[in-house]
């Protein structure tokens, strides 16, 4: 079988590691939908210092301030108990 034409090179993706291993978990926080998002970060801040996963993606930041940001524009907020009264989801330590 012959290969297609025009290929889109996705060789640099390599060079991330999308994986958790490299993070530690940090907090918890709530969408606007009250639906939680562990916010972790790196053990070794190469190449992201931060990061933030939700269901089906993850987010990485460089910095604390840019994913503070990130969370504002978002409408984010700490995750507190009363989150956990209305999703039925417990997230914080007893």
């Amino acid at each position: 079988m012959e290969k297609p034409k025009y290929r889109m090179d996705l060789d640099f993706l390599k060079q991330f590691d999308h994986c958790t291993n490299r993070y530690e978990p940090f907090d918890v926080v709530a969408t606007s939908k009250g639906r939680p998002m562990i916010v972790m970060c790196s053990k070794k801040p190469d190449p992201a210092a931060w990061c933030i996963i939700g269901n089906l993606f993850s987010v990485h930041f460089l910095s604390y301030r840019d994913m503070e940001n990130y969370m504002a524009q978002r409408g984010m907020e700490p995750w507190t108990e009363a989150h956990e009264r209305t999703s039925g989801i417990h997230m914080m330590y007893l």
